[in-house]
C-alpha cells in the first residue's frame, strides 16, 4: 500500500480516542491468563526450591516462554495506538505506516514464543522412558518444530517483512503454515508418549492420570485449533471486504490465550510431587493409590532393595549406581520380566 506525502500528512486521531470493546477484551483476556501462567510457574519454582531442590531445564525454559509472552503483549499493545483491533475506516494512512512497522517484532515474537514452550514440553518427554526409539522420535519432533519456526521467522524477517510493499499475502500464508505446523506438533507431544504410559504396570486409574498430566502438556492443541478459522479469514485478496486490523485483534486475543495456557500446560505436566505433599486429598500421595507403600531395607552391600506392593503382587527392585531395576511382577503363577531404567528416567519420577 503506498501513500502520497499529503496523505501521510494527514494527523492521526486514534490516540484521541478510548479503546473499544475488542481492546479491553485483550486486556482482560492476556491479564487473566497471564496471571494464571505466573502462578503456575510460581508452583514450579516452589517445587524446585522446596521439594526437588534443583531447577530442571523445562522449567528454565518455561521462565523464557514466560518472558516471551510478556514481550508478545508489549508489542501488541504498542500496535493499539496505530489501529491494531479497531476498524479499518478510522485508520488515516500515517496510522498504516506505524502498524506495518510494529508488525515486524509482534509477528516473530509469536512465531517463537509457542515454540519455546513445546521445547520445555519435549524436554520432560524425553525423560518418561530409556527407550532408544522413543527417545529419537522426541528429539525428531523438537527438530522438527526449532526447523520450521526457524524457516517461519527467516521469511517473516526476510521476503514478507511488513515493511516491504505487497507482503500482506506472504504474511497470511506465514500465519496459515504457522497455525497447520502447531496444531500438528501439539498433536504429536500428545501421542508420543502413549504407548509408554500404555506399558505401565499399575492400575487403570493410575494410567489414566499419568496420561491426563502428560497430556495436559498439549492441551493448548484446542487454543490452536480454534484460532484456525480466524487466520483464515484473514483475506486481503483484490475485492475482499475483510475489515484486517479488526479481525487481526480478534486472532491476537486467541493467541494470547494460545501462547499462556501453553505455559500453563508445560508447567501443569510436572507439579505431582508438589500436589502429592500439599494437596493429598485429591488422591496423588503416592504413584499408586490403590499400591501399598514401599516397604525398603538395605542389604550388607549397600544396595537399596525393595518389595512394592499392587494389590495384585510385588515387584521386587534393586537399586545401585543411579539405576533402578525391576526384576519381575509376580501376579498368581505368572512373572513378567522388566528391563533396567535410569532412576528419574522412570514416567514416575520425571513427572514430579
Amino acid at each position: 500500500m503506498e501513500f502520497t506525502p499529503e496523505m501521510l500528512a494527514i494527523p492521526s486521531t486514534l490516540k484521541d480516542k478510548p479503546y473499544n470493546d475488542l481492546q479491553i477484551g485483550t486486556f482482560i483476556g492476556f491479564g487473566v491468563t497471564y496471571f494464571v501462567a505466573t502462578l503456575f510457574l510460581v508452583f514450579r519454582y516452589m517445587q524446585a526450591f522446596k521439594i526437588t531442590k534443583k531447577v530442571e531445564l523445562d522449567l528454565a525454559i518455561l521462565t523464557i516462554s514466560w518472558v516471551l509472552a510478556l514481550v508478545y503483549f508489549i508489542t501488541m499493545y504498542q500496535l493499539m495506538a496505530f489501529g491494531w483491533a479497531r476498524h479499518v475506516a478510522e485508520l488515516v494512512p500515517i496510522d498504516f505506516v506505524h502498524f506495518n512497522k510494529g508488525l515486524l517484532p509482534n509477528t516473530l515474537t509469536y512465531l517463537i514464543t509457542p515454540a519455546v514452550t513445546k521445547m520445555a514440553m519435549c524436554a520432560v518427554l524425553y525423560r518418561i522412558s530409556p527407550s532408544r526409539t522413543y527417545r529419537f522420535i522426541v528429539i525428531a519432533i523438537a527438530v522438527a518444530i526449532f526447523i520450521y519456526t526457524l524457516v517461519l521467522t527467516s521469511i517473516t524477517g526476510g521476503p514478507c517483512n511488513p515493511l516491504k510493499t505487497g507482503t500482506t499475502k506472504c504474511l497470511e500464508n506465514v500465519a496459515l503454515s504457522q497455525a497447520v505446523l502447531n496444531i500438528a506438533s501439539d498433536l504429536a507431544v500428545i501421542a508420543v508418549p502413549i504407548p509408554t504410559i500404555h506399558k505401565i504396570q499399575t492400575s487403570l486409574k493410575q494410567k489414566i492420570l499419568v496420561g491426563a498430566l502428560l497430556c495436559l502438556g498439549s492441551g493448548v492443541v484446542v487454543c490452536s485449533i480454534v484460532r484456525l478459522p480466524q487466520v483464515l479469514a484473514l483475506d486481503t485478496s483484490p475485492g475482499s471486504t475483510v475489515d484486517i486490523t479488526y479481525e487481526e485483534g480478534v486472532l491476537g486475543v486467541w493467541s494470547i490465550i494460545e501462547v499462556n495456557l501453553g505455559i500453563v500446560c508445560g508447567c501443569g505436566m510436572r507439579l505431582k510431587q508438589l500436589i502429592q505433599r500439599y494437596w493429598p486429598k485429591l488422591g496423588m500421595g503416592s504413584w499408586g493409590s490403590s499400591a501399598k507403600r514401599s516397604q525398603v531395607t538395605h542389604d550388607t552391600s549397600g544396595m537399596r532393595t525393595g518389595e512394592f506392593g499392587n494389590g495384585d503382587g510385588h515387584v521386587h527392585g534393586t537399586k545401585q549406581d543411579g539405576k533402578y531395576q525391576l526384576h519381575s511382577i509376580q501376579k498368581g503363577n505368572k512373572d513378567e520380566t522388566f528391563v533396567t531404567v535410569e532412576d528419574g528416567g522412570s514416567t514416575d519420577s520425571i513427572l514430579r
